[in-house]
C-alpha cells in the first residue's frame, strides 16, 4: 500500500529506465542526537529530521526558524518578518516544551522565556538534528515536545554569500574552517491591506564564531566560542502600532568537548557556558502598545521612557561515557548546571499612575520598581542500554534521575524518568518503530515570577508530567522512504494561559490534557533529475480535559508541506531550482470572543528559488518568497509581508 501511494505522488516524474546522473542529495548517515551518541541513523528508533549545511545554502536559509519550519510536526508561529519572535513547537508542543541545544548544551534563556530561535544565525552550522517526541529520559526537563540541536563541527568549508531582495533584506556571510560571520538586515517596511504600512520592523542580525576541531591521538577536542546581536523594531500587533519601541538580544557561548575514543568506547567531557541579555525599551507616553502594556496612556502622561531588562546566564558540565559493539550499546553519564536569571520589570510606568486597569491603578502595579533575580541548578543522571539484532531490529530501556532547584521557589522541581522502544521489523523494507516515556517540565522563572505577579506569572506553578508515545511505519524502497506515524502526549499539571480571551497572560496548571495527532512523511529519490518531499501533520486532538477546550497556541489543526527540488549534473550551468508549497489550517476555532492572538486562520504560502552557475565555484540564485501573497498572520494583527524576491550570490 505504501509504495502505491509514493508510485502516485511521484508518477508524473518517475521514469523506468535511470536518469543520467543527477548531483545525490547528500544522504545523513550518522546522527548523535537520538540517543546521544554517533550511531547510523538507520538504528535510531525516535523520529528524528536533520537540516544538512547543503540544505540551508540550496533553500537560502538565514535563521535557525527558517531551517526547521519545513520539517514534518514542526510548528513555527511567527509574529511577523525577518528578526520577529519566531516561536517553536513539535507534535503539539508549547515553546517551553523544546529543549534547543548548541552542540548537545542547552543555550541560555529558557528562564526567561527567550528562546527565539529567528535570533539563530546559520552562519558557520554543519547541520541541526531535530529530535521529536519526548526525550526527558536522555536530555531531561524541557524536552517534552522533543530536541532540536544544532551542531558546527569545526570543519565547514570555505564558503561566502551576498544576497539583497525586497523590503530592505540584505544579507553579508562568509565561514572558514575556524571562523564564521553573518550579518543580515530588513527595514521590513511593507503595505497592508486597507492600505497602512507597517513600520518600525526593522530587524539586524549580527553574530560571529570562531570554531577548533582536533585530534590529538586517542582524544577528539573541539572548542566554539560565538556571539549574536538580534536588534530589531517592536512595532507590535496592528492596529496599536508603536513607533518607538526597540528590542535588543545579546547572547554569548562558549563550548569546549573532548572525547577519548577507543575500540570500544567513548568517554565524553563537555563544558560550557551560555548567556543572554534581553531588553526592550519604548517611550511609554507616546505609544499605545509598548511591551507588556495592554493600556492606552493619555496624552497628558509625563511617565519616563520604558526600558524592560531580562537575563539568563548558565554554566554547565557533561561526563559521558558510551560502551558498545554491533550488537550493544550502553551509554551513561551525568548532567551538571547552574545559573542565574535577573527580571527586571522596567524603569518608568508602563501606563500612567491616573489610569486604571482592571480596577487597579496603573501605578499600583509598580512595574517601575520590581527586580527579580534568581539562582537554579540542575543535577541528573541517565543510562540507556540498547540492543541491536542482526535483522535491522532494535531495544532500548533508558531511565534519567533529575532535581531542578530555584532560590526563590526552592524546588522547581525533579522527577525519574523511564523510557522504553525499539524497532521491529516487519518486512525486508518495513519497520515500525515504537517509543514510549515518561517526561516532565520545571516551570520557567519567568513563568513563577515575572513581574506583577498574579498578573503575568503564578508562583504557585507545579512541574508539568506527561507521558509520551509514538508509532511510524517506515518503508525504505527503491523510490524513497515513507512514513506513517501517531504520537500522543497525556499527562497532568499542563502550563497554559488561565485565560486566553483576556490580555493578561496568567499562567496556571492544568489538571489533566491529551495531545495526539498523525504524520505523514515521503521522500524520493530522484526521478528524472526530481526529488520530491511530502510532509502532513494532523493535529486531531489537544484538549484540555477538565474545561473540554482545545488548547490554544499549539499549532494547526493540520499542516502540509509539498516540495519540488530540480537535481542537475555537476557539469550543467543550471544548478537547480525547487518550489516549496506550505499550507497551515485552522489553528484555534475564531469566534468574537476569541482573542486576537489566538484566531489563526488557515493559509498557503509559495516559495520558489532558480540557481545557475555562472563560475565553477560561483552560483547565482533568484528567490520568491509568499507568491500567492498570502498576507497571514499566525497571530492575528502580526500580518506577514507580501512577495519578496531575493538575488543571491553564493561560493561554492
Amino acid at each position: 500500500m505504501f509504495l502505491l501511494i509514493a508510485a502516485a505522488a511521484v508518477a508524473v516524474t518517475s521514469s523506468p529506465t535511470p536518469s543520467p546522473s543527477p548531483s545525490t542529495v547528500p544522504q545523513i548517515a550518522h546522527v548523535v542526537t537520538s540517543d546521544r551518541g554517533d550511531e547510523s541513523i538507520a538504528r535510531a528508533a525516535r523520529t528524528t529530521y536533520v537540516v544538512t549545511a547543503a540544505d540551508i545554502a540550496r533553500n537560502g536559509y538565514r535563521t535557525v526558524a527558517d531551517a526547521v519550519a519545513q520539517l514534518p510536526g514542526v510548528n513555527v508561529a511567527r509574529y511577523g518578518p525577518f528578526g520577529a519572535l519566531a516561536t517553536v513547537g513539535i507534535r503539539g508542543s508549547s515553546q517551553q516544551q523544546v529543549l534547543v541545544l548548541l552542540d548537545g548544551l542547552p543555550v541560555a534563556g529558557v528562564q526567561s522565556e527567550n528562546i527565539n530561535l529567528e535570533q539563530l544565525p546559520v552562519a558557520g552550522i554543519d547541520r541541526i538534528e531535530v529530535v521529536e517526541g519526548g526525550g526527558s529520559a536522555l536530555y531531561g526537563s524541557g524536552s517534552i515536545g522533543g530536541i532540536v540541536n544544532v551542531i558546527t563541527t569545526g570543519r565547514a568549508p570555505s564558503t561566502a554569500t551576498v544576497s539583497t531582495g525586497s523590503f530592505g533584506q540584505q544579507t553579508y556571510q562568509f565561514q572558514t574552517p575556524y571562523v564564521s560571520f553573518q550579518r543580515t538586515y530588513a527595514n521590513n517596511d511593507y503595505g497592508l491591506p486597507g492600505g497602512t504600512s507597517r513600520t518600525n520592523s526593522y530587524a539586524g542580525l549580527t553574530a560571529g564564531n570562531l570554531t577548533y576541531s582536533h585530534a590529538i591521538g586517542v582524544f577528539d577536542v573541539q572548542f566554539l566560542a560565538d556571539a549574536g546581536d538580534a536588534r530589531l523594531g517592536d512595532p507590535g500587533p496592528v492596529p496599536y502600532v508603536s513607533t518607538t519601541a526597540r528590542q535588543d538580544t545579546l547572547s554569548r557561548d562558549l563550548r569546549l568537548r573532548v572525547d577519548e575514543r577507543s575500540s570500544r568506547a567513548v568517554a565524553t567531557v563537555a563544558l560550557g557556558t551560555s548567556s543572554q541579555d534581553l531588553s526592550y525599551t519604548c517611550n511609554s507616553p507616546v505609544d499605545f502598545d509598548c511591551p507588556n502594556s495592554f493600556t492606552p496612556p493619555s496624552t497628558s502622561a509625563t511617565s519616563p521612557p520604558y526600558a524592560q531588562l531580562m537575563n539568563d546566564q548558565r554554566a554547565m558540565l557533561q561526563l559521558q561515557n558510551s560502551v558498545g559493539d554491533d550488537r550493544q550499546r550502553l551509554v551513561y553519564g551525568l548532567d551538571l548546571s547552574r545559573g542565574t536569571d535577573r527580571i527586571d520589570g522596567g524603569t518608568g510606568s508602563a501606563c500612567p499612575p491616573s489610569y486604571y486597569y482592571k480596577g487597579t491603578p496603573c501605578g499600583v502595579l509598580a512595574y517601575e520598581s520590581t527586580i527579580t533575580s534568581n539562582a537554579y541548578a540542575q543535577t541528573a543522571a541517565f543510562a540507556q542500554q540498547q540492543w541491536f539484532g542482526s535483522n535491522g531490529g532494535s531495544f532500548y530501556l533508558g531511565v534519567r534521575g533529575e532535581r531542578d532547584l530555584d532560590s526563590l521557589a526552592s524546588a522547581q522541581g525533579g522527577a525519574i524518568s523511564p523510557s522504553i522502544g525499539g524497532i521491529v521489523p516487519l518486512a525486508s523494507d518495513l519497520q515500525l518503530k515504537l517509543n514510549a516515556a515518561t517526561a516532565f517540565r520545571a516551570p520557567t522563572a519567568f513563568e513563577l515570577f515575572y513581574p506583577p505577579q498574579g498578573v503575568y506569572s503564578n508562583d504557585g506553578l507545579v512541574p508539568e508530567r506527561t507521558r509520551v508515545g509514538d508509532a511510524t511505519l517506515v518503508q525504505t524502497s527503491r523510490l524513497g522512504q515513507l512514513s506513517l506515524g501517531w504520537f500522543t502526549t497525556s499527562g497532568s499539571n499542563l502550563i497554559v494561559d488561565q485565560n486566553p480571551e483576556a490580555f493578561d497572560y496568567k499562567p496556571v496548571n492544568v489538571g489533566r490534557a491529551s495531545i495526539q495527532g498523525l504524520t505523514f512523511g515521503l521522500t524520493t529519490k530522484p526521478q528524472q533529475h526530481v526529488v520530491t518531499t511530502i510532509g502532513i501533520t494532523d493535529l486531531y486532538r489537544a484538549q484540555d480535559l477538565d474545561n473540554n477546550t482545545r488548547i490554544v497556541g499549539r499549532g494547526p489543526v493540520f499542516a502540509a508541506i509539498v516540495g519540488f527540488k530540480y537535481v542537475t549534473v555537476p557539469s550543467s550551468s543550471f544548478d537547480g531550482a525547487g518550489v516549496t508549497i506550505t499550507n497551515n489550517g485552522q489553528a484555534e476555532q475564531p469566534s468574537l470572543s476569541t482573542p486576537y492572538y489566538a484566531r489563526a486562520g488557515a493559509f498557503t504560502t509559495v516559495d520558489a528559488y532558480v540557481g545557475f552557475r555562472v563560475a565553477p565555484r560561483l552560483a547565482l540564485t533568484i528567490r520568491g518568497s509568499n507568491l500567492l501573497d498570502a498576507r497571514y498572520a499566525v497571530y492575528n494583527g502580526y500580518p506577514m509581508p507580501g512577495p519578496g524576491v531575493s538575488i543571491e550570490l553564493r561560493s561554492r
